[in-house]
């Protein structure tokens, strides 16, 4: 498995727990808001990561292409 699929996976699992919270009826309002902000901070560094792992591999691909092109001339 790549990292990007384990990261998605970490995001689905956070969304699950996010779930769980919203739906028990015995937590008020502000225990939610306290519990949501470390899973809601968590979720959009993965996403973070995410973009600049893919953007790693962007600009490699654009460089190994651009030897590439060197290389023929």
């Amino acid at each position: 498995m790549d990292i990007q699929a384990l990261l998605n996976e970490y995001i689905k699992e956070l969304e699950s727990e996010v779930m769980k919270i919203l739906s028990d009826p015995k937590t008020d309002k502000r225990t939610k808001n306290l519990a949501m902000k470390p899973l809601t901070s968590k979720k959009q560094i993965i996403k973070n990561t995410i973009e600049a792992l893919e953007m790693v591999d962007r600009v490699h691909a654009e460089e190994m292409a651009k030897v590439e092109n060197e290389k023929r001339v």
